[in-house]
């Protein structure tokens, strides 16, 4: 017989068998203890009852990315106002004011009251977030603090003015540009708004004058006028050469600390001109201002006498442009980059990457390379690795957040629109699940960065409570031993003195026992130099060793007397 051959037709056969057996005829029942599985009903869409404003946010964010959310605030904060009111009475009486204070307290509240109302913070219906992967390590964030169309009109919605793009700052970001900000801002807004009310509220009044007065006396311009003139456009530039290091002071011992070199410059819009005459007037008058004009750039060096070459203040300006940076050379490249002499940060691929498609106008922009945020957190490390306070532990912590913490690029943008305030970023890193791990991380990370310290601080501040209880011990028992044996000031006693009067067994009796003769005795924590015997009339007992050892957490008044004599 074949063998093998009998065998496979023998294993195709019990095969059969099997696939035969465990099929179920129509007529038997299904098992009880395996019941079929009932398809879960499709929920129905409801209607909320409440007004909502979710499909109006919702339209503007990007569904089905790892987060979407949406917070209604409608009829909370329409009901706001009134839940306030209701805390009138109590917050009156609790106060106990008499009746001149009473009315004052009423006009006060009036006004309080008047001004949220017009602050819009009632228009808000609702705010919404999403964030979706573009690409792999590659997110979009949109978010919306929303108001319905013809809303709008609190003094909130009024703040970034409405005359100035955030993203002009683009055209003048070096290439090694760390990090940098752009924002509309105006406050003429909410001083109108605080005037208006000051025409009911004499108090009022007679504060927003005097600030108005005040600043007229020191400046020579009304604040009203100022308002008016300065902003609504500002914006923060911040480089960190690579190409070149510079080593600056960092901690209180000497230590240093060696980053890219950093110039910082500050930029606001001006909208009148003789603003910025009168500053150039009275920058005139400044000794030994160093003029460093150019084409259509003025420019005034600030000499400061200060070890670093790199900090050298400049105030320049050019149509309606203020510019106050730490480096002149910042200011010129910054000019050089918007006249196309040199290539900014807009030429990286990175950086076009990031902008892409985003709206060409805005009321804010943001941007972050890299080098800023690595910088930031070598700075952080080191500032750990000072700390006398932190243990391995705590340093080990910042080290793992310095690996999960993303260095990349980053931008986005905020738009004023009808419906309220829109934003988009985008950039690597900010994944959902990266942010709620490191959100899952924080709270014991940071509970272990703040107990380490005060752990190890409570451990010092515990030895060195029993090494001044022992002092205090071996003190008493030279006064006994002398009181005793009728001793005079100045004699010296030693262990074998003083060891009848210990406690048998204890540490410092064991000490004594085992060192017979000797003017010292051991400290209650090994490694530590030994405690000194005093003479008589002598209170020198905790060697200066010892005080340097524990200067952290016990400072030397905390040893007196038995550091010197008496």
């Amino acid at each position: 017989m074949n063998f093998p051959k009998a065998f496979r037709w023998t294993s195709v056969a019990a095969l059969l068998i099997a696939a035969t057996a465990c099929q179920k005829s129509p007529e038997t029942p299904a098992s009880p203890s395996a019941p079929q599985a009932s398809p879960i009903p499709a929920t129905p869409k409801l209607v909320s009852a409440e007004p909502s404003s979710f499909d109006a946010v919702a339209r503007h964010l990007d569904a089905g990315g790892g987060m979407y959310f949406y917070l209604s605030t409608e009829s909370f904060l329409k009901s706001a106002g009134a839940k306030i009111a209701e805390f009138k009475p109590l917050v009156m009486a609790a106060a106990k004011l008499n009746e001149a204070d009473k009315v004052k307290a009423e006009s006060a509240w009036k006004s309080i009251a008047e001004i949220a109302r017009n602050s819009g913070l009632n228009e808000i219906s609702g705010f919404g977030a999403s964030s979706i992967a573009l690409e792999p390590g590659y997110y979009q964030t949109k978010w919306m603090v929303h108001h319905y169309e013809g809303k709008g009109n609190g003094v909130i919605w009024k703040l970034s003015g409405s005359h100035a793009n955030a993203r002009d700052l683009v055209s003048y970001l070096p290439a090694h540009t760390a990090t940098a900000g752009s924002w509309n801002l105006t406050l003429e807004p909410v001083w109108n708004a605080l005037t208006k009310e000051g025409a009911a509220n004499p108090d009022l009044n007679q504060a927003a004058q005097a600030l108005s007065s005040q600043l007229e006396q020191t400046t020579g311009l009304k604040l009203s006028n100022l308002l008016a003139s300065v902003g609504p456009n500002y914006s923060v530039v911040l480089t960190l050469n690579e190409d070149r290091k510079v080593t600056v002071p960092f901690g209180g011992k000497g230590e240093t600390i060696v980053i890219p070199e950093p110039a910082l410059a500050l930029m606001i819009q001006v909208q009148d001109q003789a603003l910025i005459d009168r500053m150039e007037a009275e920058l005139a008058k400044v000794p030994m201002m160093v003029n460093a004009d150019q084409p259509d750039l003025k420019m005034r060096m600030i000499p400061v006498p200060v070890p670093f070459p790199f900090f050298r203040p400049a105030l320049a300006w050019s149509k309606g442009l203020v510019i106050l940076s730490t480096n002149e050379l910042l200011v010129r490249e910054m000019f050089d980059v918007k006249a196309g002499k040199k290539a900014g940060i807009a030429a990286a691929p990175e950086f076009k990457k990031l902008m892409g498609d985003l709206p060409a106008a805005a009321s804010q922009f943001q941007f972050t390379a890299p080098i800023f945020q690595k910088t930031v957190m070598d700075i952080q490390l080191a500032a750990t690795a000072q700390q006398p306070a932190t243990g391995p532990a705590v340093q080990e912590v910042m080290q793992y957040f310095a690996k999960i913490v993303p260095q990349r690029w980053m931008c986005g943008i905020v738009q004023d629109t009808p419906e309220g305030w829109f934003g988009i970023s985008r950039g690597g890193g900010g994944a959902p699940s990266e942010i709620m791990a490191v959100a899952a991380v924080c709270p014991a990370a940071v509970a272990a960065a703040i107990a380490a310290p005060n752990f190890t601080r409570a451990k010092s501040r515990s030895e060195a409570t029993r090494i001044l209880e022992e002092a205090r011990l071996i003190d008493s028992c030279v006064d006994q031993w002398a009181i005793e044996h009728n001793k005079k000031a100045g004699e010296q006693p030693t262990t074998s003195d003083i060891k009848a009067y210990l406690k048998a067994g204890s540490p410092l009796w064991n000490s004594a026992n085992s060192n017979p003769g000797q003017t010292s005795i051991a400290a209650p924590t090994a490694g530590l130099p030994n405690l000194l015997i005093p003479a008589v009339d002598s209170t020198r007992i905790i060697p200066a060793a010892i005080s340097e050892k524990f200067r952290d957490t016990c400072p030397p008044e905390f040893w007196k007397p038995y550091l010197g004599d008496k």
